[in-house]
């Protein structure tokens, strides 16, 4: 890939903004070798769809339930064993309390009785990445947004205090994980690994470059650091290196995603519940280069073409059960 082809692929990419609320557009259940995989594809912030986005979270929850109890009446009167449902989630924070899939799945599911057959777990990585995303994005205004920190699955960071020094660190410790995934991976997984590597490398060389030739403090609260350089509005570079580390961590999130679908048992279905080109990129890989085979699909996602309508429980349902 020649750096100009990266250099278009990062820029048109940076335009995207990073927002909570979100519907699920399109699903797909392949088939890669023995393993049995579901993608859902969230579109991030379509306004008319406000309502069903609340709506669809008991749709998902509801079709879960009938998964769970369906396994057990095997299990129990056919001797018939059920593949439990692996759900790989993007987890987000509850904005305003509104509800959606990526926000209220897992403090949905606490509320009712345990599910049998069904597993949850939160594959969000960027929790310093996105708060910084926030701050850049939303300075002049941040105290208005609905929450005030940004969770992963294994950190929690803050508006207020997130620095520089948090992203880097955070940039470090995923790779550590995305590496241990390369050094066990098939040849075909290795080569898609390092075509999204040069990428990532490309957008992280750059975002270094940006703070080394404005000499952006690394260690100091980043609300601090604009206070002090942005008193006419956001400086332009500021405002750079923020959509360079919005899509830095966005393509992180692609390959981690990516490694997680594959690494998971076939004696388990998993099921990928992402923002749409998070989906869209494990897609095209297990389908372009893992030659997947296309059991079901429902709904539809096209970059830059407007969605017009969402799933259904039903489409929930035929793509789960």
């Amino acid at each position: 890939m020649t750096k100009l082809t990266l250099f278009l692929l990062v820029m048109t990419s940076l335009i995207t903004p990073h927002l909570i609320e979100g519907v699920v557009v399109e699903g797909s259940k392949w088939k890669l070798d023995d393993k049995e995989v579901v993608l859902f594809f969230d579109a991030h912030n379509l306004n008319a769809f406000r309502e069903r986005e609340e709506e669809e979270v008991d749709d998902f929850i509801q079709v879960l339930k009938r998964y769970s109890y369906s396994a057990c009446i095997l299990e129990k009167y056919f001797d018939t064993q059920t593949k439990p449902l692996h759900i790989l989630l993007e987890q987000c924070p509850e904005s305003n309390g509104h509800e959606t899939i990526l926000a209220s799945l897992v403090k949905k599911l606490a509320q009712e009785e345990p599910l049998a057959y069904i597993v949850v777990e939160n594959i969000e990585q960027r929790a310093a990445s996105g708060a910084m995303d926030d701050v850049i994005g939303h300075y002049r205004d941040i105290s208005k947004l609905a929450f005030n920190y940004r969770p992963s699955a294994t950190h929690t960071f803050y508006h207020e205090s997130v620095t520089l020094y948090n992203v880097l660190d955070e940039y470090e410790r995923i790779m550590s994980h995305l590496n241990n995934a390369y050094v066990s991976s098939s040849d075909k997984v290795k080569a898609i690994h390092q075509d999204k590597m040069e990428i990532i490398e490309y957008i992280y060389n750059g975002m270094l470059q940006e703070i080394s030739t404005h000499v952006v403090p690394l260690h100091e609260n980043f609300i601090g650091v604009l206070d002090r350089f942005s008193s006419d509005g956001i400086s332009p570079y500021l405002e750079k290196l923020g959509k360079i580390i919005h899509q830095l961590f966005s393509c992180i999130i692609d390959l981690y995603a990516f490694h997680r679908v594959l690494s998971i048992s076939s004696e388990r279905k998993i099921v990928l519940v992402a923002g749409a080109q998070h989906s869209l990129y494990v897609q095209g890989r297990i389908m372009g280069q893992l030659d997947a085979e296309v059991e079901y699909s429902a709904g539809n996602f096209e970059p830059g073409v407007k969605t017009t309508s969402s799933l259904k429980r039903e489409d929930f349902y035929s793509l789960l059960m």
